[in-house]
């Protein structure tokens, strides 16, 4: 089921950046995942979906974010992908420090 977007007043969906919206039953979304119908079902309180009707459905950025929610990053990999003191920048001046003061006069 394909829909264009249409944003509703009121309705927002700040993770969605579908431009067409491909939408997925349950059936679909758990194979999508890899996990069961009956796990969607169970949880979907705390899942994010849309709902249409009695229907539930999920787009692709729902799935995205459902993966997201649910990633396990080990402890040393993430220590990996930290970078090291030596890679570290120098923190960005503030507009204040590097603004001139005082008034300028014209050239003359």
């Amino acid at each position: 089921m394909t829909t264009a977007i249409r944003p509703l007043a009121g309705v927002r969906r700040p993770h969605c950046t579908c431009v067409a919206v491909q939408c997925f039953d349950y059936d679909q979304a758990a194979e999508k995942l890899g996990c069961k119908k009956s796990y969607l079902e169970r949880h979907i309180s705390t899942l994010p979906h849309i709902k249409i009707g009695e229907s539930t459905v999920f787009c692709d950025c729902d799935l995205r974010l459902i993966l997201q929610m649910f990633t396990v990053i080990p402890e040393s990999v993430r220590a990996a992908l930290q970078p090291n003191d030596s890679e570290k920048t120098e923190p960005v001046p503030t507009l204040r420090s590097i603004k001139p003061s005082g008034r300028r006069t014209a050239a003359k």
